[in-house]
């Protein structure tokens, strides 16, 4: 409660600070300067909606997505705010004529404005098109053949994103042709009995070791349980603080750190290492990066998500305050590596804006030498 509350403090801050500094001080919207009062005290209230929906669902979903937007309007509506106040306050400080100083301004005024609204509109369209594959090649010591990991992270099918969707990823998937898929938590985004046949297309998924998945924090908000049971009999094997020896890999995987707050369905590294093979490398699905901060014992390669890159710029740095790692390969310590991936879908705000979404093709080669 405590934090909604000073988040829903911040957010009316951002607001009024966009008003006074960047909006207000826009010459072509001086005229109708009562109008964009009332816009601004519309989107508080819609914000303040839609942290009471997250608590009370009360709207359908188009209100939903609909007012989540305005989070995202927000936020990089204040961030352009600060640069467009420091660049009048560098441009005041400016001897110029008056007419010259009003025709800076007009520029100013219509750049900014230009670039508010193209990011924006960018962003949105980056959050609901499919995500790009990226490739990334990783050194595994003892790796005795190369292994192809499609990772996918945080989907988040529920509301917005659904069967179409998901199906879009697989077939995206089968064209890499991997050798084991990894989904990395956050895969839905609702209610067991809700999700009907969105996931069905995880059943199309092709390739040679099958799929592997651990839950993320959102399966714990939604039943876990149900959900788990749910996924499993897509045919995807669930890591339940477990591990599957391969050819020539374990695949283990452990629940999400948000067991710790539910006190249900804790993750175990002892218990999910204690079937390894030691002579293969150790590859392990945990979704949020910061559980290699609880880990007392080292695996070759860590596979995450959750921070979604920061999703909206510059957000990411305000996520790297909770989470060690924010996106991409990263070496750990001299043994362990992690990948964090930017996520294929969104929560929330349907815009992702420097924060591209991805389904990541990791390339696992072995190093002799590492």
């Amino acid at each position: 409660m405590f934090f909604t509350l000073i988040f829903l403090i911040a957010m009316c801050f951002m607001n009024f600070y966009s008003y006074k500094f960047f909006v207000s001080k826009i010459a072509f919207l001086k005229n109708h300067i009562f109008s964009v009062r009332i816009f601004f005290i519309l989107v508080c209230i819609l914000e303040v909606l839609f942290i009471a929906q997250l608590r009370f669902v009360f709207f359908n979903s188009s209100f939903y997505i609909f007012s989540a937007t305005f989070l995202a309007f927000s936020w990089f509506l204040f961030a352009i705010s600060i640069l467009y106040h420091l660049g009048s306050t560098i441009l005041n400080k400016q001897k110029f004529s008056s007419s010259r100083r009003e025709f800076v301004k007009i520029c100013l005024d219509i750049t900014f404005v230009i670039l508010f609204v193209s990011f924006f509109l960018k962003g949105l369209f980056s959050a609901i098109m499919p995500p790009k594959i990226k490739e990334k090649n990783i050194k595994i010591k003892n790796l005795k053949k190369d292994i192809k990991i499609a990772l996918i992270t945080d989907i988040h099918i529920g509301t917005f994103l659904q069967k179409e969707f998901l199906a879009g990823i697989v077939n995206d998937i089968n064209k890499t042709k991997p050798d084991i898929v990894a989904i990395s938590g956050d895969l839905v985004d609702m209610k067991a009995d809700e999700i009907g046949d969105f996931l069905d297309p995880l059943k199309d998924i092709k390739s040679k070791y099958g799929v592997f998945y651990v839950p993320g924090n959102h399966e714990y908000y939604h039943g876990v349980d149900a959900i788990l049971a749910k996924i499993e009999g897509l045919g995807v094997n669930v890591l339940r603080n477990d591990c599957i020896e391969l050819d020539d890999i374990n695949v283990c995987g452990v629940y999400d750190v948000s067991g710790y707050r539910f006190d249900y369905l804790k993750p175990d590294l002892k218990q999910a290492l204690s079937g390894v093979n030691d002579d293969k490398p150790v590859v392990l699905l945990s979704h949020q990066p910061k559980f290699v901060e609880y880990m007392d014992k080292d695996v070759d390669l860590v596979l995450s998500g959750h921070t979604h890159a920061g999703q909206i710029f510059p957000f990411g740095l305000l996520v790297l305050l909770q989470q060690p790692y924010l996106y991409g390969l990263y070496q750990h310590n001299d043994k362990m590596q992690i990948y964090v991936s930017s996520g294929a879908g969104f929560w929330g705000p349907p815009v992702r804006i420097l924060a591209q979404s991805e389904i990541a093709v990791l390339n696992l080669y072995g190093d002799s030498n590492a």
